[in-house]
C-alpha cells in the first residue's frame, strides 16, 4: 500500500461511527500524519462544505473536500468542481417534497443549505446536531444561487415508500440515492462521489490506482468503483455487499496501516 498518495473517505456510517457528532480524535490524528507525509486526504460526504472544513480544520494544510455527495469538490477554499440543477426541475423537485407530509426539504447551496420556516426541532437539530450553515427562507424560489442538491428527511419506516414514489416521478430527470437511513438526494445527472474523484485525478495527476476509499452506502459506490483501494463496512449496507472489495470495521485502523506502510 505505499503507493497510496490520496484517502478519501465517507463519514456517516463509515468514518463516524454510532451516534457520534464527530469523527474521532485518533482518526484527526492519523489523519495530520498522513497529510505531512504528502498523502491528500479527501472527506467525501452529503454534507455540506462548512460543516466539513470546520470538522477537520485541526488536520492542517489544504485538504480536498468532496461535499454534497460530490455535487461540489472544494479544494484551498476555491471550488474545484460544481454541478448545478435546472432551476426548473430544482424548484419543481423541491415542492414536491415540501408538499409530501412525511418529509422536511433541505436544499444546498455552494456554501450554505436553506430550508422553509415551520420546524424548530428540524432546524436546531441542522444548526446544533449536522452543524450546518443554514439560511431559512419562505420559498424554493426565494433562493439566488444555483441549487446543487436537494434532499429529504424523512422516518425510516416511511423512506422506501416515500423514495419509491419520488424516484417515479423524477425518472431520466437527476439521479435519486438513499445517503442514510432517514435520508435520500437528488442530484443532477453526473454527480457521484466517483466523477468528484476523476475530477480530481484529472486536476491533480494522480492515478486512481494510488487512491485508496472507504465507504458504506449506496452512495459510496461510485467511488468505491473508482479507487484502486477500496474498502467497504462490514456493516455497511446491505445493498453494497456485492461488491468484491476489502471489508473493514475501522476507519482507524486501516489508516494506521497505511501510514506504517509509507
Amino acid at each position: 500500500m505505499s503507493n497510496i498518495k490520496l484517502i478519501a473517505t465517507d463519514l456517516d456510517g463509515t468514518l463516524i461511527r454510532g451516534y457520534r457528532p464527530d469523527c474521532s480524535e485518533e482518526a484527526i490524528r492519523l489523519m495530520s500524519q498522513l497529510v505531512a507525509k504528502g498523502v491528500y486526504i479527501v472527506p467525501a460526504s452529503g454534507r455540506q462544505y462548512f460543516n466539513l472544513s470546520n470538522m477537520f480544520a485541526d488536520v492542517g494544510g489544504d485538504l480536498l473536500y468532496i461535499c454534497e455527495n460530490g455535487a461540489l469538490v472544494m479544494y484551498g477554499d476555491k471550488v474545484v468542481l460544481k454541478n448545478s440543477f435546472d432551476r426548473e426541475l430544482a424548484l419543481a423537485i423541491c415542492h414536491m417534497v415540501i408538499d409530501n407530509p412525511y418529509c422536511e426539504v433541505l436544499i444546498s447551496g455552494e456554501r450554505t443549505c436553506y430550508i422553509m420556516p415551520g420546524n424548530p426541532e428540524y432546524e436546531d437539530h441542522l444548526r446544533n446536531g449536522i452543524k450546518n450553515d443554514v439560511t431559512v427562507v419562505n420559498a424554493p424560489e426565494d433562493i439566488k444561487e444555483d441549487i446543487i442538491k436537494i434532499s429529504y428527511f424523512v422516518p425510516e419506516d416511511k423512506c422506501a415508500e416515500v423514495t419509491e414514489e419520488f424516484s417515479k416521478a423524477v425518472e431520466g430527470k437527476c439521479i435519486i440515492a438513499v445517503s442514510g437511513n432517514e435520508w435520500v438526494d437528488f442530484a443532477p445527472f453526473g454527480t457521484s462521489k466517483g466523477d468528484a474523484l476523476q475530477a480530481i485525478e484529472e486536476k491533480l495527476g494522480i492515478p486512481r490506482e494510488d487512491m485508496a476509499a472507504f465507504g458504506d452506502n449506496e452512495n459510496d459506490r461510485t467511488m468505491l468503483q473508482f479507487v484502486g483501494h477500496p474498502y467497504l463496512m462490514a456493516d455497511g449496507n446491505p445493498t453494497m455487499m456485492d461488491l468484491d472489495v476489502p471489508r473493514c470495521t475501522s476507519v482507524e485502523e486501516e489508516l494506521r496501516h497505511i501510514l506504517e506502510s509509507l
